[in-house]
C-alpha cells in the first residue's frame, strides 16, 4: 500500500538523497550482464550507502551529506540492475530497503535515481537483455517481474523484489 505524502517540512528542502544516488547510463558497447562493471569496492560502497540511509534519521543524513555524496559519486558507473542486485542480495540488505521504503523522503530520493537509470536502459533497448541474468542472480523467476518492467513500474518492481 502506498503512503500519502506528509505535509511539506523543513527536511523536504534540506536533504536531497537523489543528489547522492545517481545511476548513470551504461556505455554504448554491448556488454554481457556478468561483465557489467561492479567491483568489490563498488559493492562495499553500495552496502554502506544503503545501510547508512536505512539506519539514520534525516538530521543524521543531512549532517553526513558530504560523505554520502562521495559514496554516490564512487558508484556512479554501476548499472541500475547491478545496483539493485546488491540492494536485494541478502536478508539484511532487503531489510534496509524496507526501512528506506517506510520513509517517504528516503524512498522517493532512492527511487528517483533507480527510475532514471532503469528508464534510460529501456530507452536504449538494453534492459530486456539483462533481465534473465539479473533475475537468476537474485533468485527470482523472470516471469514475476515481467509486468512491472513492461509497465515501467519501477517502484512496484523494487517493492516486489524486497519481499521475495
Amino acid at each position: 500500500m502506498y503512503d500519502l505524502p506528509p505535509p511539506p517540512s523543513y527536511f523536504q528542502s534540506c536533504i536531497s538523497l537523489a543528489a547522492i544516488i545517481k545511476l548513470p547510463p551504461n556505455p554504448g558497447a554491448e556488454i554481457a550482464y556478468q561483465d557489467l562493471r561492479c567491483t568489490p569496492e563498488d559493492r562495499a560502497s553500495i552496502i554502506e550507502l544503503i545501510t547508512t540511509i536505512a539506519e539514520n534519521n534525516k538530521i543524521a543524513l543531512l549532517l553526513n551529506q558530504t560523505h554520502l555524496k562521495n559514496l554516490g559519486a564512487q558508484i556512479n558507473h554501476v548499472h541500475p540492475l547491478k545496483f539493485l542486485s546488491i540492494c536485494l542480495d541478502s536478508p539484511t540488505m532487503k531489510t534496509n530497503m524496507i526501512l528506506i521504503f517506510e520513509d517517504y523522503f528516503k524512498r522517493n530520493a532512492l527511487m528517483e535515481g533507480i527510475e532514471a537509470g532503469l528508464s534510460r536502459e529501456v530507452e536504449k533497448g538494453k534492459l530486456q537483455g539483462y533481465l534473465p541474468h539479473f533475475t537468476k542472480e537474485i533468485g527470482v523467476p523472470e516471469g514475476a517481474i515481467h509486468s512491472y518492467v513492461t509497465a515501467q513500474d519501477w517502484e512496484g518492481l523494487v517493492r516486489l523484489l524486497m519481499h521475495m
